[in-house]
C-alpha cells in the first residue's frame, strides 16, 4: 500500500471551513467526500475516514479530499461552504476526473453543488426535505436545520432541495434504511426520469443507513464500476 500524507487546506476562516486532502495533483481521479450527521455540529468529516483510506489504498491513481463545512443551521452557509471547497477542488486537481461522494444529509448537500463536479454518488441521500419534515427524519432534524415548518418558510424549502442536473449522478439506498426513507430517493429517480436526466438509481434490499460508508459494503463495487464507466466522459471547464 503506498504512503500518502494528509494535507489539511483552510478554506474559509471559520474553524470547520477546511479540506484534507491525500494524493497529488498526477491523480486521474479524485473524491470529495461530504460527511452526513443531518447536519448537526457533533458529527465531523471523520464519519468518512474510512472511504478516504479505501480509496487511497491501491494506489496513485485516486485521490482523495474529504470536506468539512458549518454545521450551524443554515442551509444556505453549508451550500455554500460545500460549493467553495469542490470549486477549489476544481483548481487543485484540474485535470482529474471529479466525483463528490456524499452520504444522508452530506448526498444532499453534494446534489445541490452537482455542477461543481463531473460526477455525483450520492448515498441514503436526503433528497425530500419537505418528507423528511413531515417523518422527522432524525428526531427533527428538518425543522432543526430550517427553522420552521414547509407551511411556513415555502420559498426556503424549495430552494434548499436538490433536484436532478445535467451532471451524471449515481444514486445508491437500502430498502431497509430506517433513517431516511428509500420512498424519497426513488421520488428523486422518477423525478430524472420525467426530466431525461443522467441519474442512475440503484437500491438493496438489505443496506443500513450507515452501511453506506462502510468500506467494504456490498454497495462499494457497484459505485467504483460506475464512476470507471466514467473515466473517459469530457471532463468540465476546470476555469
Amino acid at each position: 500500500m503506498p504512503h500518502h500524507t494528509p494535507r489539511t487546506e483552510a478554506y474559509g476562516d471559520h474553524p470547520d471551513q477546511w479540506v484534507r486532502i491525500v494524493g497529488d495533483a498526477s491523480a486521474e481521479l479524485v473524491f470529495c467526500f461530504v460527511h452526513g450527521g443531518y447536519w448537526r455540529p457533533r458529527y465531523t468529516a471523520e464519519l468518512m475516514d474510512p472511504l478516504v483510506e479505501r480509496v487511497v489504498r491501491d494506489g496513485p491513481v485516486a485521490a482523495a479530499v474529504n470536506i468539512e463545512y458549518r454545521r450551524e443551521g443554515d442551509p444556505a452557509a453549508m451550500q455554500d461552504d460545500v460549493r467553495t471547497a469542490l470549486h477549489r477542488v476544481r483548481e487543485l486537481f484540474p485535470d482529474a476526473l471529479r466525483v463528490a461522494v456524499g452520504h444522508s444529509a452530506g448526498g444532499h448537500l453534494a446534489l445541490l453543488c452537482a455542477d461543481e463536479v463531473d460526477l455525483v454518488v450520492a448515498l441514503a441521500p436526503v433528497t425530500d426535505l419537505v418528507g423528511g419534515y413531515g417523518a422527522r427524519i432524525g428526531s427533527g432534524a428538518v425543522a432543526e436545520l430550517m427553522g420552521a415548518s414547509p407551511a411556513e418558510r415555502p420559498e426556503a424549502y424549495a430552494a434548499a432541495t436538490p433536484r436532478p442536473t445535467s451532471t451524471p449522478t449515481l444514486v445508491v439506498h437500502g430498502v431497509d434504511d430506517d433513517r431516511v426513507p428509500v420512498d424519497h430517493a426513488r421520488d428523486f429517480a422518477r423525478q430524472a426520469r420525467d426530466l431525461d436526466a443522467p441519474v442512475d438509481f440503484f437500491e438493496f434490499a438489505r443496506l443500513a443507513h450507515m452501511d453506506l460508508i462502510d468500506p467494504d459494503g456490498p454497495h462499494v463495487a457497484l459505485v467504483a464500476a460506475w464512476v470507471r464507466g466514467h473515466l473517459r466522459a469530457p471532463r468540465k471547464d476546470a476555469s
